[in-house]
């Protein structure tokens, strides 16, 4: 016969075994449900917002602030929103699933950016270069002979430092501008390298290779015109080898991605965007048999662009993207810029949390990101006697 002892042991141990094994399940997140008599698995939201500090509202209740972390969430999908004084309301919908962690990130813009000169002398054609880091505009010649000599092609370094503990975040002059040689009136073209910066240069105002000038230069070092070489008669050459170089990495960045229909897709896509770590891509419209300036995205089409996607490489996911005349990465990769007819808004890259930026008057699309996602460069002038000619303006976006 079994002694009471016995089953004394038999049944504490029993117990301790599920005590024990209740409270690996509650450390996991688990809670018990009094309806249901058992367990039910829960998740987790960890909640990051720059700036930190704001309010985070569930389904509509204040709940915490962020940086946090909200456990025991019973699975199912929350509105989340955060909310912080000067900056635009953030809101997205997030699945919460049991045993996991899900992540927001959150990017929270000025609801009242900051605006202010980078330029005082005008700029014309500013031209972002191929690694994103330099800008090059030209400066107008004026009949002051005080600033007569700030005339000709400038270069800004963006550097992601601020610009008043930096000097060599402020622009240098490359080339200055002559009667003969009003670089004003020149296109520009980057090298691959972003190292030199080609200048075309159209005579008597005539259009036209054969009415053509072109010069080659180095952005970190001022030319003076006397060592300016006319290259015109091996310019095609120079832009034949470019091309072929842009040509090579292209196919090498496309045969690296993994998912076959992604790749095919990026591979007839008119416009191809890579974001700046190259997890994601930003895809629209049908290849067409002309040269690759005229697909470039950055033209400024006439009619909104419609269709865009963006892939993630990484989670093979795909998300459409508002209309807009043009589309650039913010440096993060996380955000896409959407260029309008009269505004400039930016989204997070899956098409959600549309926030503008700027509304009114700008050139074209002169867009520019600065390198640390800071702020944007903008081509805009004002109506005003002192400030109606387009000059180089910053936006805070922090």
């Amino acid at each position: 016969m079994v002694s009471k002892r016995f089953l004394v042991t038999v049944a504490t141990v029993i117990i301790i075994g599920i005590v024990a094994i209740a409270a690996i399940f509650l450390s996991k997140g688990y809670v018990f449900s009094t309806s249901e008599k058992r367990l039910l698995g829960t998740g987790i939201i960890t909640v990051t917002s720059t700036p930190d500090g704001a309010s985070v509202y569930i389904d509509g209740h204040l709940t915490t602030a962020t940086n946090a972390t909200l456990s025991q969430l019973s699975p199912k999908t929350y509105e989340i929103k955060l909310v912080k004084e000067g900056f635009i309301t953030w809101e997205k919908k997030i699945e919460v699933k049991e045993g996991l962690v899900s992540e927001v990130k959150a990017t929270l813009f000025p609801a009242l950016p900051t605006i202010y000169p980078l330029t005082f002398n005008g700029a014309i054609n500013p031209i972002l270069s191929p690694d994103s880091q330099k800008l090059a505009f030209a400066v107008p010649m004026v009949s002051d002979a005080r600033t007569r000599q700030k005339g000709g092609i400038w270069v800004w370094t963006m550097n992601s430092q601020p610009l008043s503990l930096n000097r060599s975040a402020e622009p240098h002059q490359i080339v200055v501008s002559s009667t003969e040689l009003d670089f004003s009136k020149a296109s520009f073209k980057w090298s691959p390298d972003s190292k030199q910066l080609l200048i075309t240069l159209q005579q008597n105002g005539a259009s036209g290779d054969a009415n053509s000038r072109n010069f080659l230069v180095n952005f970190d070092a001022q030319t003076s015109l006397g060592d300016l070489k006319d290259i015109t008669p091996l310019v095609a050459n120079t832009v034949k080898t470019w091309e072929e170089d842009k040509a090579v990495k292209d196919t090498a960045r496309l045969a690296l991605i993994s998912n076959l229909k992604i790749r095919q897709i990026a591979s007839d896509s008119a416009s191809l965007i890579w974001s700046p770590d190259e997890s994601k891509i930003i895809t629209g419209g049908i290849k067409q048999q002309v040269t690759p300036t005229k697909l470039a995205i950055t033209q400024a089409p006439v009619a909104l662009l419609k269709g865009y996607k963006v892939y993630d490489l990484l989670t093979n996911k795909d998300y459409d993207l508002p209309e807009a005349k043009a589309y650039f990465w913010l440096p993060d990769s996380r955000h896409v810029i959407l260029v309008l007819e009269d505004k400039i808004s930016i989204c997070e890259y899956d098409g959600s949390n549309t926030s503008v930026i700027f509304a009114g008057k700008f050139t074209n699309s002169d867009v520019f990101p600065w390198s640390d996602s800071s702020r944007l460069v903008v081509l805009t002038s004002f109506n005003t006697p002192t400030a109606s000619i387009p000059n180089l303006f910053g936006i805070n976006l922090k």
